[in-house]
């Protein structure tokens, strides 16, 4: 009789505990199932994405109905973003679609709009770096603007970085490789000038842009120089680039001891690209027949225009040469001076051959005259 009684009491036990594990599992399954299926939906019929593309933007996002992404693109469509666009940043950062638009995106639309950004700019600025407006705007956004504009002043300069640069609104890296500079002796004057210029720059890699800041001073650069700045610039490059730049000027017979004196002497011929520092070698020794390390007395030579200043006063001088009305065409000098001082100096003032010269020098200014 015992034994009768344990048996169906166990059964009835395995059994209720069983169902009632997978009760709740299986319909946890089948919503999260239709949730999926929503989100899949939704991205293909209200943002223009194909199955395949909704399929893998599904999982991150999780929609339940179309109230909030409704919301949203609504909001982004009345300040001016076009489909592509929306496409565009949803495809960055799908789960914008699941932000409340009124409690985190249009306290970054107003705030921007404030400083004075249009919407045109509005539009350029978040659809250049969306993963702003999942940012603090008390915490992040405003005291990176605040950071920003005590170097550039005035509001209409900073929105002018930010459309450049977004990432400057959330990113720590801009201030610490500013205070870096500043701890090393680069005036704030400088600082504006790398916002103006190479904007970039300051959103390097604090490890990557400090190793940069102490080889460039290490190497004899004055911190309060623009010099500084460019030969930063150069050194911040990748690794790759800097060494096949190293390798051609050592191909023209320039040591390690003459490509560093350039450089201290001229940063910027380390910022010539490799094609172009090729070309001008070529032409000058090749066609002038320089010797190589006469160009690293005079790096600037390096950055002038091949088609527009070198090649047609180059012909002037030979020409002159040819005539014994100079003696040599191998000076660095008519490359350097302005075009004004160079037509005076060695082309206005010789009567006789005036006209023949500027024809010459006009000619040659049309780069496929040369090529």
């Amino acid at each position: 009789m015992l034994c009768y009684f344990r048996r169906p009491l166990l059964f009835s036990f395995k059994t209720s505990t069983t169902l009632h594990l997978l009760q709740p599992f299986s319909s946890s399954s089948s919503s999260s199932f239709q949730n999926h299926s929503f989100t899949v939906n939704y991205l293909i019929q209200n943002c223009g994405f194909s199955p395949e593309t909704a399929s893998k933007l599904s999982n991150r996002v999780h929609l339940n109905n179309s109230q909030k992404p409704d919301s949203v693109l609504a909001l982004f469509k009345s300040y001016g973003f076009s489909n592509s666009q929306l496409s565009s940043l949803i495809k960055t950062r799908t789960d914008i679609l699941s932000y409340d638009p009124n409690k985190t995106i249009l306290p970054k639309f107003n705030f921007l709009l404030s400083k004075g950004a249009s919407n045109s700019d509005l539009v350029h600025i978040i659809t250049r770096n969306p993963l702003m407006l999942s940012q603090s705007l008390k915490n992040t956004i405003t005291p990176c603007y605040d950071f920003i504009k005590r170097f550039l002043l005035s509001d209409q300069s900073t929105i002018a970085a930010l459309k450049h640069c977004s990432c400057f609104l959330y990113s720590k890296y801009p201030s610490h490789n500013i205070q870096f500079l500043l701890q090393n002796g680069v005036p704030e004057s400088k600082i504006v000038f790398l916002f103006r210029n190479w904007y970039y720059m300051l959103s390097e890699k604090p490890p990557i842009f400090e190793k940069a800041v102490m080889e460039v001073k290490q190497l004899g650069f004055n911190p309060d120089k623009t010099f500084f700045l460019i030969a930063l610039h150069a050194k911040i490059s990748p690794k790759s680039v800097w060494e096949r730049k190293i390798n051609v000027y050592k191909k023209w017979g320039w040591s390690d001891e003459i490509i560093a004196s350039a450089f201290l002497k001229y940063p910027w011929c380390m910022l010539a690209s490799v094609e172009k520092i090729e070309a001008v070698m070529q032409f000058f020794v090749n066609h002038m027949g320089w010797e190589s390390n006469v160009l690293a007395k005079y790096p600037i030579l390096l950055m002038l225009s091949l088609e527009k200043r070198v090649i047609p006063r180059a012909f002037v001088l030979k020409f002159l040469q040819s005539k014994g009305l100079i003696k040599d065409a191998k000076s660095p000098a008519p490359f350097k001076v302005p075009e004004d001082l160079f037509l005076k100096r060695y082309v206005n003032c010789f009567e006789e051959d005036a006209s023949h010269l500027l024809k010459l020098y006009e000619e040659k200014r049309d780069a496929s005259t040369f090529k």
